[in-house]
């Protein structure tokens, strides 16, 4: 049993490594286990002073408090990152690059040599994808953050009836960075 906690705490340590916080209720879901369980979790954690308990929820501690505020704003346009439309670019000298939504997240990958991995939530259901398998629907009626708004879809099914009630055009990774680029060269031109 002290095991299985042991390894849940590491795990949840690795979650708001990767996620920047989590509520109770999702690291609940994410570990198959109660809230109960998990505010235990979260008690030992903080009594070590690895994570801080806010508000139903956790986030990574730092000494400084810096590297949790630089997790929470976009490394793009500094706009505060909510976990519903993270985009985070992995480099390959294990620095993390995070973006408040799918467009700046690609406008940094692209601006980026040494990216190696990029991650993003699914729109719908929160959960993190790969960007590069992604369905991405952009000019969409919703404007959640950075224009043109860029959300992002874990299928392409999903997207497609996203789009039926908001509009907007739905492309692959590859094609978005291209659309986005282009856009900017038009803006830049004029």
């Amino acid at each position: 049993m002290a095991a299985n906690s042991l390894d849940r705490e590491k795990q949840i340590l690795e979650y708001l490594h990767n996620n920047g916080s989590a509520s109770i209720q999702q690291l609940a879901e994410a570990f198959g286990v109660s809230n109960m369980t998990i505010h235990r979790d979260l008690n030992k954690l903080a009594e070590s002073g690895q994570v801080l308990k806010k508000h139903g929820g956790a986030v990574l501690s730092s000494s400084s408090g810096r590297a949790q505020e630089e997790a929470s704003v976009c490394a793009m346009c500094r706009k505060p990152v909510s976990q519903r439309t993270v985009f985070i670019v992995k480099l390959d000298n294990g620095e993390e690059l995070r973006a408040c939504c799918a467009h700046c997240g690609l406008m940094l990958q692209s601006r980026s040599q040494n990216a190696w991995q990029s991650l993003t939530a699914d729109y719908l259901f929160g959960h993190m994808i790969s960007a590069g398998q992604a369905f991405y629907l952009i000019g969409s009626e919703l404007n959640v953050c950075c224009v043109p708004s860029v959300l992002v879809f874990g299928s392409g099914s999903d997207a497609e009836k996203f789009q039926k009630g908001f509009g907007g055009q739905i492309f692959n990774m590859d094609e978005t960075l291209k659309h986005l680029s282009g856009m900017m060269h038009m803006h830049s031109g004029m």
